[in-house]
Order: C-alpha cells, then sequence, then structure tokens
C-alpha cells in the first residue's frame, strides 16, 4: 500500500523554494505532485512524492540543508489533528505518546520510537525504507521535532545531542544556527537525546478541558483510516532490526497479537515476515553502503546481523541468487 502524508507537510515550501532559485510549480510537477498542494493543507499526497521533492530541491538549488531550512517553520499545528491531540497533554511524555499514536493521521511513513536508559531518553525517528527518505526529509523531520521540543520545556533547553545516520554536509553554519552545537552525524540512529527528566516535565500550556473537547470532536478520525499490517510491521522490522530483536514474534507482541496472527494478516496481503525481513534488510543495506562513510562491521549490527561473518554470508548469497537469475 502507497504511505500517505497531509499536504500539509509542503507549508512555506514554496518560499523557500523561490528563495533558492526554484520554481515550485515546475518542482511539483517533476515528482507529479497537484498544484492543489499549495492551496489545500489536507490533501493525502504519497510520501515517496514530498521525499524526492526534498532530495531535488536540495540538488537542484545547491542548498544542502532546505529540508532543515524548512522545519523552522514548523509547530504543533503544523500536524493538524495530531498536533491538537499532543497540545494540551499534560507531560512531554504524554504528549510524544499520542503524537505516535496517531501519526498515520499526519504521515503514514514515519513513525516515532523512544529509548530509556540511564537517564537519558532517545526519541528516534524511523522512516518506512520503501519511501526513499534521504537527508532532506530526515533533517525536515529532526528539526521540525527540535522546534516541537523547544516549544514544549521552553527557550533554555538544549538537547543532549541530535544525532543523524547521514554523514555531515560541507558546511555546518546552518545545522548550528538552527540546532546548536550538539550535532553527531553517521550514528546508528536518527533522533534527538534528551534528559529523562524533561519527559516528564509538566507543560504548563496543557489545559485538560480542552483536551477532552477535541478528543470528542476528532473521535472519528481516530478511529478511521488506521496503517494496514503491511504498513505497521514495516515500521516496526525497520526499528526493530538494529536492536538484534527482529522476529515475528517481537512484532507480534508491540502489535499486540500473536505470530500466527501477523502470519495471517500477511498472507491475505500477499506476503510473508521472511519476505518483508528481507526486503527491508536490502534496502537498508543500499542506503548505508551509498552513505560511503560506514565500515561493513558498522553496518551489520545495524541490520540484525550478530557477526560481520554473518553480514558477509547474507550479501553473498544475494550476489549468488542475482548472478543465477541472469
Amino acid at each position: 500500500m502507497t504511505a500517505l502524508m497531509r499536504s500539509a507537510s509542503l507549508a512555506h515550501y514554496a518560499d523557500l523554494a523561490i528563495s533558492v532559485g526554484l520554481q515550485p510549480l515546475e518542482m511539483l510537477a517533476a515528482v507529479g505532485l497537484p498544484r492543489s498542494c499549495f492551496e489545500n493543507t489536507e490533501l493525502r499526497i504519497p510520501a515517496a512524492s514530498v521525499m524526492r521533492l526534498m532530495e531535488m530541491s536540495a540538488e537542484l538549488s545547491g542548498e544542502q540543508a532546505f529540508g532543515l531550512r524548512l522545519s523552522v517553520t514548523r509547530r504543533l499545528s503544523s500536524f493538524g489533528v495530531v498536533g491538537m491531540l499532543a497540545r494540551d497533554e499534560p507531560t512531554l511524555r504524554q504528549a510524544l505518546d499520542t503524537l505516535d499514536s496517531y501519526l498515520y493521521l499526519h504521515n503514514e511513513s514515519l513513525s516515532t520510537h523512544i529509548h530509556e536508559s540511564a537517564g537519558v531518553a532517545i526519541i528516534e525517528q524511523v522512516f518506512m525504507p520503501s519511501v526513499g527518505a534521504g537527508r532532506q526529509s530526515v533533517e525536515l523531520t529532526l528539526g521540525a521535532l527540535y522546534h516541537t521540543l523547544c516549544l514544549a520545556l521552553g527557550p533554555g533547553w538544549k538537547p543532549r545531542s541530535v544525532s543523524f545516520m547521514h554523514p555531515p554536509p560541507a558546511s555546518l553554519a546552518w545545522h548550528r544556527s538552527i540546532l546548536g552545537g550538539n550535532l553527531l552525524f553517521s550514528q546508528d540512529y536518527n533522533g534527538i537525546a534528551l534528559s529523562s527528566a524533561n519527559m516528564d516535565a509538566p507543560l504548563h500550556t496543557a489545559d485538560p478541558v480542552m483536551r477532552q473537547q477535541v478528543r470528542a470532536l476528532v473521535c472519528d478520525d481516530l478511529v478511521s483510516g488506521r496503517l494496514g499490517t503491511c504498513d505497521e510491521v514495516e515500521l516496526l522490522i525497520t526499528a526493530l532490526l538494529p536492536t538484534g530483536r527482529c522476529s515475528a514474534d517481537q512484532v507480534a507482541l508491540h502489535l499486540g497479537v500473536d505470530r500466527r496472527t501477523v502470519h495471517r494478516r500477511l498472507a491475505v496481503q500477499g506476503t510473508s515476515f521472511a519476505r518483508m525481513l528481507e526486503a527491508i534488510r536490502r534496502e537498508q543495506a543500499q542506503r548505508l553502503m551509498a552513505y560511503g562513510d560506514r565500515k561493513l562491521s558498522d553496518i551489520a549490527p545495524l541490520l540484525g546481523f550478530s557477526s560481520l561473518s554473518a553480514f558477509s554470508r547474507w550479501r553473498h548469497g544475494l550476489k549468488a541468487a542475482s548472478e543465477n537469475q541472469e
């Protein structure tokens, strides 16, 4: 199934595109998006097309920080109904849980995962591999998350770090001016680290009465349009691979069902867990190796392999299968 997102994701794109010498309507046409994307924020458009648009915009304009610069325009209101729901949660943790639970209403290709250890929380952003999210989409998403956290925690808040899986750009001027100095590149995840204490800090803007009213108004949206099994499994495989615990049992646990149910639902949609795992591994391997600054020993655990030799055997198997097909 094609992952969709709201056309609100293109808010202010035209202004930035013009400022770096691009023609916004021509850029939309190049990726097959209608010009009405600039007029209606509630269109459902292919996420992969938006990802291509961001990468093309950076490439043709020469602006390596295109996605990051666009992120400064993002606020909770940019998330539509999801932002309205999160705005009045009593703590940051609950606001982030709400954002993740209903993020599919804004962007079906993205999910948020929170990991905590030794007083540090990492908010990781995970894209479906099939949408082809590149540097610009990742930086737009992390920039938007950074600004959301700043609004929630106050102007004096600073993250422990902002981590990107891709290598650094030639110039970090925009990155430092927008995100500060705690930047890490060529990391194992895309995300922001902060103190666990920040997660449970009260949000002083929260209005519990408004929270109830908003939930009552949007209850129909909350129970409709949920992701299909294949999309949910794809996001979970992508998130679980680097942990070394990516299995059908683990995916079933996260979905709140048993393993047989996962297999049955995937079979109905013409696929299997093993087939999806293999396809995602291939896509992730191609992307990570394309960065050029990663050693195979660093890539292996990110794909769920316990050793470099296991990764090498898998790669040789792929190569042999490809040669046999030829």
